[in-house]
């Protein structure tokens, strides 16, 4: 009896050791909508956000045990950003040495072909299971990336249809599925691979529609094997909470303000994940911490900086904000001397008298929107006002007569691309009519920001 108790002790602790052995710690930083946001004297940018990043990695352990994640609109956002079309977003995810890339919408503000150099030049790895060019899958659907001997399956998905915020000649050939239907053919083999945990990370946000196609508490409730959803899209933070089933959800605040820090406890003997909690590391707003860019990033930064500082024209008095969104149409028209209408999303910038630089007119207009031309019917025009009409998130868009308004017939109307795209899926009848050969609608190609500079220099001269 006292060998068989002997045995039975010896067996309890074996497989007491066994468990303690076969739980295994992993941390994962996850950040997003950062906007390639330089920073000023009260808000953090991307220099704080390095050093904050650096510090909690090394923290966990270094890069061996920790995860580094980016969940889209890194890019475009910024002053920075915009002059160098990408790049300072692009160095800060490789000199920070991220593990994986998740695009957002506005990653393909500069055009599909800067999007696919992008890539090309991108060390993170680049997943989005429902990004397609010219019709075929552009990036890795989903990729195994082992940390402290856990086997991680991240799956990744950009914005869903891209075609609401993009349109014309530079976005030719870009598009995106919605979540479900790359998620039918992937968790299949993602649970085939063995990973102790399963993460879905999207450039959406957790309660964006109720659209049960997009809306990711219902996703979740539809893959359960899901155990991590890292969110972004929507800046609102959320610090970790229960979504679907039981599957756990985090998603930081835009523009360097923090990140999520997520500590998971996997049984890599059952390839099952035991415990998730996360919480919401807030970033300085001053100091540069101890990581360091290279010369050729800090060479970048201080271009786009020397350059925001150029100045436009001299404006002797204040621009109220009506009279900002009169010259905007009329900068519509001078580009096409033909136009009956002027199609604007209107402003409530108040621009301040003295010298206007390149920085005022990018934040005057902060996208990289084309001005695009149409011609519509009367009746056309009416579907579209009342579409608006019908809007309930306080959007709205002003009609601008010209002086080249007839009375009959179809009327040149000119607004910007991102409208021609249906204004985010808000405006459908505008993307409709897009596609209608019999209205002609064209891109210029050239940015509003371009034409409304043109159209100061061009005034400030008479």
């Amino acid at each position: 009896m006292i060998k068989i108790h002997a045995i039975l002790l010896v067996l309890c602790f074996s497989a007491l050791s066994a468990s303690a052995d076969d739980l295994k710690k992993i941390t994962i930083l996850q950040t997003s909508d950062i906007h390639s946001r330089t920073g000023t004297d009260s808000l953090p940018g991307i220099r704080q956000l390095a050093s904050a990043l650096n510090y909690a990695r090394n923290n966990a352990g270094g890069s061996g045990k920790c995860l580094l994640v980016d969940c889209g609109d890194i890019l475009q956002g910024s002053f920075a950003g915009s002059a160098s079309r990408g790049a300072v977003g692009l160095g800060f995810l490789n000199e920070l040495k991220y593990d994986v890339w998740i695009p957002g919408n506005h990653d393909f503000d500069f055009g599909t072909a800067r999007f696919l150099d992008i890539m090309k030049q991108c060390s993170p790895a680049i997943v989005a299971a429902n990004l397609y060019f010219d019709g075929k899958r552009l990036a890795c659907p989903w990729k195994v990336i082992e940390k402290n001997g856990v086997r991680i399956a991240i799956i990744g998905m950009t914005s869903p249809s891209l075609d609401k915020w993009h349109w014309g000649k530079n976005s030719s050939g870009i598009s995106s599925s919605l979540f479900s239907g790359p998620l039918d053919e992937i968790i299949p083999k993602v649970m085939e691979s063995k990973c102790d945990i399963i993460i879905l990370a999207v450039h959406q946000g957790l309660f964006q529609t109720d659209k049960s196609e997009l809306n990711l508490n219902r996703i979740a409730e539809m893959y359960p094997q899901i155990d991590l959803v890292l969110g972004a899209h929507t800046h609102q933070p959320s610090p970790g909470e229960t979504t679907g089933v039981s599957t756990w959800y985090a998603q930081p605040d835009a523009y360097c303000a923090n990140f999520s820090l997520i500590k998971a406890e996997v049984d890599i003997l059952k390839h099952k994940t035991v415990k998730i909690e996360s919480q919401l590391v807030s970033v300085p707003a001053s100091g540069t911490g101890h990581f360091k860019f290279s010369s050729s990033m800090e060479n970048l930064l201080s271009s786009s900086y020397e350059k925001s500082r150029n100045e436009i024209i001299s404006l002797k008095n204040e621009i109220m904000a009506d009279e900002l969104n009169k010259m905007t149409a009329e900068s519509y028209f001078m580009s096409f001397p033909k136009a009956a209408y002027a199609l604007i999303i209107p402003q409530a910038r108040v621009v301040k008298p003295g010298k206007f630089s390149e920085d005022d007119l990018y934040w005057t207009f902060p996208f990289e929107d084309t001005l695009c031309s149409i011609e519509l019917k009367d009746e056309d025009l009416k579907v579209v006002q009342d579409d608006v009409a019908k809007l309930k998130d306080g959007t709205i868009f002003d009609l601008v007569k010209s002086g080249n308004v007839s009375s009959a017939g179809r009327k040149n109307i000119v607004l910007s691309s991102y409208l021609f795209a249906g204004a985010g899926g808000r405006v459908r009848s505008l993307a409709d009519f897009a596609k209608d050969p019999e209205c002609h609608a064209a891109d210029s190609g050239i940015t509003l920001r371009d034409v409304f500079r043109s159209f100061l220099k061009k005034s400030s001269s008479r």
